[in-house]
């Protein structure tokens, strides 16, 4: 007994020790708005070199706040397992009593309960943040990928942009000398004045069409270093140096495995949250084994010291978790359904954007073969009026049509570009073999 005693002496300080060390708290920290904008603006970025859409989704992999904010939310999510991992923690009691009117000192009472969970709880609550590490992961998936296609179609936009403003260039450079030609038979009393009047107003459109071309080239040149999380002085000096893109037919596509829609983002998404509702089933079924409390104790009565063990059990009598349960049940339903709508949405999705693209193709190639013709007349022009056998006029108005015919074809490549791009967001899986679709792996076992 004096060795109990003993004992229970020198447990006492260490568990007071270790409860201290626990009430430890982390170092304290400071979020200042100025410096994190201050550290934003001198950030220096420097973007790879290859492929421009696929250098600037790699920057913003890196560096876009969006996707650094999943990545911080992806750590606070698996820094829920440690949490789930814990054991439940000890209490300790202390009491003293002492009998009015009796002549006999204070009884005094130590002791601790030790909860232990039965039915697989712990288990079961790390498996659950498990599942939301995955949830997590998939929403930055899903972050990182609305980056790529962002990237990529504000690509297509600024090149679109940039091939329309410099046609509205040479446009207003041939219409400036259309008039001039025109003043010039206007004098001779060649024609009249509406014919005049009637050049004067297209040079006048393409000088105002000008203007609109330079502003949509800035806007698109800033919604492509928006997309990418740059500033636009740091991605400029790389689109000025940018060739420009070779307006080839894109070689046709071979069909789509439909099995690859399993793997799109919201199909999985639905999956785990079903692995999810599951697990929650199986949680509520093991609330219904009770938990065991196991309480030593000690006692000092009158120079008697006494040592108790005390067991104690919930009794789930009243509270069998049916609603819990039977609310997860019904949830599969639910669940079922929303699979059967996304993929639904999936493969319409999907056949939408090959139709798209086989007809963006057909209408790139018609504009193909228009452009060819046109630039032959045009190179006809040019030798008829190197051997004096046409004006001047005529050949300004030959290169009108045959600037006009690349803009079409400039239209009809940018909406192949979508097209294409419509096809990997259906499937959420790049064209390009080798190409990535996310800056990281799931984790094993993650469905599907």
């Amino acid at each position: 007994m004096p060795f109990r005693a003993s004992l229970l002496s020198q447990a006492l300080p260490l568990a007071l020790a270790l409860m201290a060390g626990a009430c430890a708290r982390p170092p304290k920290a400071d979020l200042d708005a100025r410096r994190t904008l201050e550290e934003l603006r001198k950030k220096p970025a420097e973007i790879p070199t290859g492929d421009l859409p696929s250098a600037l989704t790699s920057l913003a992999w890196k560096d876009h706040p969006e996707l650094s904010q999943a990545k911080a939310e992806l750590e606070a999510a698996k820094a829920g397992i440690r949490a789930a991992k814990a054991f439940p923690n000890p209490s300790f009691g202390f009491s003293a009593t002492k009998a009015e009117g009796v002549p006999q000192p204070w009884t005094l009472t130590y002791g601790l309960t030790f909860p232990i969970e039965l039915g697989g709880k712990r288990r079961l609550r790390v498996r659950q943040a498990e599942l939301q590490v995955q949830a997590v992961q998939l929403q930055a998936a899903d972050t990182a990928w609305k980056l790529r296609m962002g990237v990529h179609a504000a690509w297509v936009d600024w090149q679109q942009a940039r091939e329309a403003a410099k046609a509205a260039d040479e446009e207003v450079l041939l219409r400036r000398g259309l008039l001039e030609l025109q003043d010039r038979r206007l004098e001779l009393g060649e024609i009249g004045a509406p014919e005049h009047a009637t050049t004067a107003l297209e040079a006048q459109r393409a000088e105002s069409m000008r203007l609109t071309a330079q502003a949509e080239l800035r806007r698109t040149a800033s919604a492509l270093a928006l997309a990418a999380g740059l500033s636009f002085s740091t991605l400029e000096p790389r689109l000025e140096a940018e060739p420009s893109h070779d307006l080839a037919l894109p070689a046709s596509l071979l069909p789509q495995d439909v099995e690859a829609l399993v793997h799109r983002l919201d199909v999985r998404r639905i999956l785990l949250a079903w692995d999810q509702n599951e697990t929650a089933i199986d949680q509520e079924l093991a609330q219904r084994v009770p938990n065991l409390q196991v309480g030593p104790g000690y006692s000092f009565d009158q120079g008697v010291k006494r040592w108790t063990m005390a067991f104690a059990v919930d009794l789930p009598i009243f509270d069998r978790r049916q609603g819990p349960i039977a609310e997860a049940v019904a949830r599969r339903g639910v669940i079922e359904a929303q699979l059967r709508q996304v993929e639904g949405k999936a493969l319409s999705d999907a056949d939408l954007a090959e139709e798209r693209f086989m007809a963006a193709r057909e209408r790139m190639a018609a504009q193909g073969e228009a452009l060819k013709c046109q630039q032959l007349r045009l190179n006809q022009a040019q030798r008829a009026f190197d051997l004096g056998g046409t004006d001047r006029g005529e050949l300004l108005v030959a290169q009108l049509e045959a600037l006009q015919a690349r803009s079409l074809a400039v239209e009809a490549w940018a909406e192949a570009q979508r097209a294409r791009l419509a096809i990997e967001d259906a499937f959420q899986k790049p064209l390009n073999p080798g190409e990535q679709a996310y800056p990281f792996t799931f984790p094993d076992g993650a469905r599907p």
